[in-house]
């Protein structure tokens, strides 16, 4: 990739600028470490760069090998050995892996914060920070300051801070308890939204908590609630007769239903909610004949026909595009407004049902890296210039994939 890199006088002329934006953004103004005030933007033990430092962590779900792929440098680093993984997430800093034994904290090296005006990109030494070790441990979700772990059989979830493990401390800060079930707790503006049980063990509504577990929203209904997904808007939550929206302004929490369309009778809801992060826009799979697309800033559900069935989908987030990996291995661009199948180019062998892994999609703000979990391979697309393929990266194994830095 060719970069310009501008004259030396030039930078040296903007460099008071570019500072004291930076500076106006924060409290008080910028020192060094040990100056009697803390940098605007500093981490402890972090490098600020210039430029995101992402990568793709990729896993063997088997064995739970695992390797990080920088893609500045394309070069590969050994990331550890896990054991068998049942599922992984990043948050921020962090990745989170499961396995039967608990939750692994791994500190993936690279992230980015998001002041609103402007943003820093970080970067530390990768490597393990430590166990989590709850009972039963399923759902794990996070909001770049709080990381949640839920017990199904102790009915609980244990909270850990970045703050805490940013020092490499695994501490529990906080518990919030309901009741044995397949539930999850999600962190979000210094509050937990919590999933709460019916009969059965899969929920049927939430609730929003405080860090005392006192609760502040009362219970929401949300049947069937499946997965999970942060905007700007809000928290968004899948349920069976469509989203749920919890928002917060000013310390006060709302909800709000998203039904789906009058129309959709007989179309499969949504499972999973994918996207680009921070972005307002999700899809996912529909059934055989399509996806689901969601604008979540106007409240609004949009059922895309696509020519094949699809195993994963993800919004780009510009309004323009939704990707879509069709069971042929086709990878396609779907325009939300018109329902146009934009683009579709093979990608993949055709996928078998009884495959042990699925292939996965991570969008950022210029690329798609799609796994080949067959093939132990990622394509690194260009979906703005028909789903063209930049670079391919073989790997020793890609049956779980997490971009990083972002």
């Amino acid at each position: 990739m060719h970069r310009t890199t501008p004259k030396l006088p030039f930078l040296l002329l903007c460099l008071p600028l570019l500072l004291s934006a930076c500076a106006a953004s924060g409290t008080g103004n910028p020192a060094a470490p040990g100056a009697g005030t803390t940098p605007h933007g500093y981490v402890a033990g972090a490098q600020e760069n210039p430029e995101p430092q992402n990568g793709l962590l990729t896993f063997d779900r088997e064995t739970g090998e695992s390797q990080l792929l920088s893609l500045l440098t394309d070069e590969t680093t050994d990331a550890g050995t896990f054991g068998p993984v049942d599922a992984v997430r990043l948050d921020g800093r962090y990745a989170l892996v499961t396995t039967q034994d608990g939750v692994t904290v791994f500190d993936a090296g690279a992230w980015t914060v998001d002041h609103g005006d402007h943003v820093h990109y970080y970067s530390s030494t990768p490597g393990p920070v430590g166990a989590i070790t709850i009972p039963d441990a399923g759902a794990v979700a996070g909001d770049g300051k709080s990381i949640a772990v839920f017990s199904e059989s102790g009915g609980y979830a244990s909270i850990y801070r970045h703050k805490d493990l940013d020092e490499r401390h695994v501490v529990e800060s906080a518990r919030i308890t309901t009741t044995p079930h397949q539930g999850s707790v999600i962190p979000y503006e210094g509050h937990f939204i919590a999933s709460i049980a019916g009969d059965g063990p899969a929920p049927v509504a939430v609730e929003v908590r405080d860090a005392e577990n006192h609760t502040v929203l009362a219970e929401q209904p949300c049947a069937g609630s499946s997965a999970h997904a942060t905007t700007r808007v809000g928290v968004v939550l899948a349920c069976a007769d469509g989203a749920l929206l919890i928002t917060e302004d000013d310390g006060q929490f709302a909800a709000e239903k998203i039904p789906y369309p009058a129309d959709a009778a007989g179309i499969p809801p949504a499972t999973s909610l994918e996207h680009r992060k921070s972005s307002n826009e999700l899809a996912a799979p529909a059934g055989d004949g399509g996806i689901w697309h969601l604008n979540v800033s106007k409240r609004s559900w949009t059922y895309l026909k696509t020519p094949v069935p699809v195993v994963t989908a993800s919004a780009v987030g510009d309004t323009k595009r939704v990707l879509a990996l069709g069971v042929d291995g086709s990878l396609m661009t779907l325009n939300p407004s018109s329902g146009e199948v934009a683009a579709q180019v093979t990608m993949l062998a055709p996928l078998s049902a009884q495959a042990d892994a699925v292939p996965e999609l991570r969008i950022d703000t210029a690329r798609a890296y799609l796994s080949d979990p067959d093939g132990s391979a990622i394509r690194e697309i260009d979906y703005a210039d028909g789903l063209r393929v930049a670079r391919t990266f073989d790997v020793p194994a890609a049956d779980m994939m997490l971009e990083t830095g972002l």
